[in-house]
């Protein structure tokens, strides 16, 4: 009697997996049935599977995002440079002498060529106006900005906040990731102090799973407590393209066996995470201008095909953007 009591008890523990399992492998319901959808889930099912000769041991199991078009709306602006843009234009009512100087001046006469000019890392390039944008904020100050941004401004053409501007596909892979006991983090060319005022509530991915191109701080102390201060200097190296691979190594200290990204600035680290001995690289690929925008699609797909990664189109995968 005890051991057939025994025996039941195995078999419901078994008959539990086998329905979680069902469960994982059909979350996915804002994908259409094609070619990215089931290579994300058969790559989950060998890779969790300890009888796979795939199989990757729960300590082993990264994954890593980029944010801006990967995760989150990046037209007609990347969000993080529409914040810092309205920063700046806050400074400039208070010095009206700013307009005169770059970056300021390429801000308030809205001459976007100028960052194309000058390169997006030089001293009055794209990722300058973060740091001018912010200097001298300590880091509540900061983080209260960013939260009323979210708050109270609003997409243009969705007319929606920025909160609601979310893959919603993306965020389903994300968390069938989750499910499967994967590490996931966001590897972005964002401020990560910007990205983590958010990514709890719109991704599920905890703050401390955030890496980014980050603001030099300074440690200060008063009467009232301690506090850091944001100041004009980035910490290298910026997290993009080639930084990207070294933000990795020194975050999380092994190489990541998924890599999403969707632009030329992630290409370094798809190429990094094909060091892992299993490996996935996928890239999401706007080429739907009806419910979202179309740009660079074609580059990108024939990026794919050259470097043996996957695709995932937005007008052919996903049922639903947002």
């Amino acid at each position: 009697m005890r051991f057939k009591s025994l025996l039941f008890l195995l078999l419901i523990v078994l008959y539990s997996c086998v329905e979680q399992q069902e469960v994982t492998t059909t979350s996915l319901s804002s994908w259409n049935e094609g070619v990215a959808k089931n290579v994300i889930l058969d790559f989950v099912e060998r890779t969790t599977d300890a009888t796979n000769p795939d199989f990757i041991p729960i300590e082993d199991r990264i994954a890593v995002f980029d944010m801006d078009g990967t995760i989150l709306l990046e037209k007609p602006n990347y969000v993080l440079f529409d914040f810092a843009v309205r920063e700046m234009h806050k400074r400039m009512e208070e010095k009206p002498e700013l307009k005169e100087k770059q970056p300021y001046k390429a801000i308030f006469e809205e001459d976007w060529s100028h960052f194309k000019r000058v390169g997006y890392f030089a001293e009055d390039g794209l990722y300058s106006v973060l740091l001018y944008a912010t200097d001298g904020f300590t880091n509540k100050e900061y983080r209260a900005a960013v939260e009323n941004y979210f708050d109270e401004v609003k997409d243009e053409r969705f007319e929606k906040s920025y909160k609601e501007m979310v893959y919603k596909p993306v965020l389903e892979f994300i968390q069938l990731l989750q499910e499967n006991n994967y590490q996931v983090y966001i590897v972005s060319g964002s401020d990560p102090q910007f990205t983590r005022a958010f990514c709890a509530e719109m991704i599920g991915i905890a703050e401390t799973n955030v890496i980014g191109s980050t603001v030099l701080t300074k440690f200060e102390e008063n009467e009232s407590g301690s506090f850091l201060t944001r100041q004009h200097e980035f910490v290298q190296p910026i997290n993009d393209e080639a930084g990207k691979p070294v933000n990795i190594l020194n975050k999380i200290g092994k190489v990541p066996v998924v890599a999403i990204g969707n632009s030329k600035g992630d290409y370094h680290m798809l190429q990094y995470s094909k060091n892992a001995p299993v490996n996935i690289q996928m890239i999401v690929n706007h080429d739907d201008d009806e419910r979202e925008y179309k740009y660079h699609d074609k580059e990108m797909k024939d990026l794919c095909t050259e470097k043996g990664w996957y695709e995932i189109s937005m007008k052919e995968d996903f049922k639903v953007i947002f």
